[in-house]
């Protein structure tokens, strides 16, 4: 198609450009501050290997135990407590790319529409400001000035199943943004325990899951189970912002957890290495440990409108490149009254009148098992998580469902990487219109179940350069209410060229 076509020649010129540009050669602001490339740390940029593990928990500062030396002296200030960086410690991430999907609807009723669309884009462009600043003091500050979300918040749930709008074009989702994650970590908080091992992180950012929830990640198609939240899958009325008579506000929706966001916390993390020093690690044969115990909001990084406050752990251990790990998240209840007043079904919502909590627990193992000890560059990242809700709409019905997702990951070369990944979401089915509070019956009923199949490959023109192709399959569908399904069913692909300098 010539959308299709224009879309490459386009994506072509710029990498071309890039290719002649003189800067293509930089490389990010830790890698110039050490002297090492970008592979140190990363399989492909954007997934972190062992050592990149390491080199998170230090602060910034080491890798596997072992400090590295800045390829310039950094400036002391009070008496040696703190430091500046006489490297400039800003990066930037940006990239252009084309997108495209074809979706189609299937209502209850046993109508059905299609819509199609593609765009050019400007996929991300983001600046990071990330350094150690002394002796124990790091930051890690990123100021995202656009993102595309055609990949991320896609259709879901029985609202976008049951749409009868007649529109053919699919709506891509994008948004220009000033501050996203700002965190800080005091390393080493209490002297004579071993090195690393009692941390202390806070500011905003992702929950410490097993494999990246943001943007920063392999794959451009974000995990299903990360992403997806209760009210998405059950709801017959519009969630998110985008259409007319949504179940919440824009500002509401921003509120409302959801654990791919970026949360605002507080937590002690470590690595320990049980018999050894910390710098044994660097030896496949080590058995080491990682946790994260936090406190947060749980309201996306903005400020707690409840009293509620979020408790979340994980730990995970490691031993040959095989991880095996587990995290949990605890909320005693993810509304505010404000939420509650958006979505009350006498506005024409689906909440009760009845202000009652909404606890939640997401929990779930994670596991890594690698071919890389036997030199074949092939592993498998595998993620089950289970949640409830014990009131999502306040009529007293608790929502439980969950999920998982595995990837296969094959390294092809040091600058080639395949990946396929199979997600699923499946919710037990919810029926709230059976109860009654104050008078008002409930207007809920669902059963939910999600999958998708992802394929891609990235290749490394330069070390800062890459190039992505990815292809999408992705189906929903609700069977609570027949004879008839209703579902969703959507095709897409991306190509994209990123850089980071």
């Amino acid at each position: 198609m010539p959308i299709r076509s224009t879309a490459f020649s386009c994506l072509m010129f710029v990498v071309g450009c890039l290719l002649l540009s003189n800067q293509s050669q930089a490389v990010t602001s830790y890698s110039h501050r050490y002297n090492v490339s970008c592979s140190a740390c990363h399989t492909m940029w954007g997934a972190l290997n062992g050592a990149g593990v390491t080199f998170r928990l230090s602060g910034y500062r080491a890798m596997f135990g072992k400090d590295l030396p800045p390829a310039q002296n950094d400036v002391s200030l009070a008496g040696g407590s703190l430091s500046l960086p006489t490297t400039f410690p800003l990066s930037i991430i940006t990239g252009v790319g084309t997108d495209s999907r074809r979706e189609k609807r299937e209502a209850s009723n046993g109508t059905s529409t299609s819509r199609t669309g593609s765009t050019l884009a400007l996929e991300d462009a983001s600046l990071f400001l990330t350094s150690p600043l002394g002796r124990h003091l790091s930051a890690f500050i990123e100021f995202p000035m656009y993102e595309t979300k055609a990949w991320e918040f896609t259709p879901t749930g029985p609202a976008e199943a049951n749409d009868k709008s007649t529109g053919r074009d699919t709506r891509f989702k994008d948004e220009s943004l000033v501050f996203e994650v700002a965190k800080f970590a005091w390393s080493n908080l209490i002297p004579g325990t071993p090195r690393d091992s009692i941390n202390l992180l806070f500011g905003i950012s992702h929950p410490p899951l097993a494999y990246s929830p943001g943007k920063v990640r392999l794959s451009v198609n974000q995990y299903l189970i990360y992403e997806r939240r209760a009210l998405e899958l059950i709801s017959p009325k519009f969630v998110t912002q985008g259409h007319d008579n949504n179940l919440l506000s824009t500002d509401q929706n921003d509120y409302l957890f959801r654990l791919s966001e970026p949360q605002t916390f507080f937590e002690v993390n470590g690595m320990l290495v049980p018999g050894k020093d910390v710098t044994a690690v660097n030896k496949r044969n080590t058995l080491w440990m990682e946790y994260h115990l936090g406190v947060a909001n749980g309201s996306n990084g903005h400020a707690d409108n409840n009293s509620a406050k979020d408790f979340y752990g994980r730990f995970v251990t490691r031993y040959y490149n095989q991880s095996i790990g587990v995290f949990a998240y605890h909320s005693s209840d993810t509304y505010d009254d404000a939420l509650r007043d958006d979505a009350f079904i006498g506005n024409g919502g689906i909440l009760s009148a009845q202000r009652a909590r909404n606890e939640m627990i997401r929990i779930g193992p994670d596991m890594t098992l690698s071919l890389v000890p036997l030199r074949i560059p092939v592993w498998v990242e595998n993620q089950y998580m289970y949640n409830r809700e014990s009131n999502p709409t306040g009529f007293g019905k608790e929502f439980k469902w969950q999920g998982g997702f595995h990837q296969l990951n094959w390294q092809i070369t040091n600058k080639a990487i395949m990946y396929d990944r199979y997600d699923w979401v499946s919710g037990k089915l919810f029926d709230d219109t059976t109860s009654t509070v104050l008078g008002v019956a409930g207007a809920t009923k669902a059963k939910p179940r999600e999958w998708d199949v992802v394929a891609g490959m990235q290749y490394l023109v330069l070390q800062n350069l890459k190039l992505i192709g990815e292809y999408r399959h992705h189906e929903f569908e609700d069977s609570a209410h027949g004879p008839n399904t209703a579902g969703l069913i959507d095709d897409g692909f991306t190509v994209r060229a990123m850089i980071a300098f």
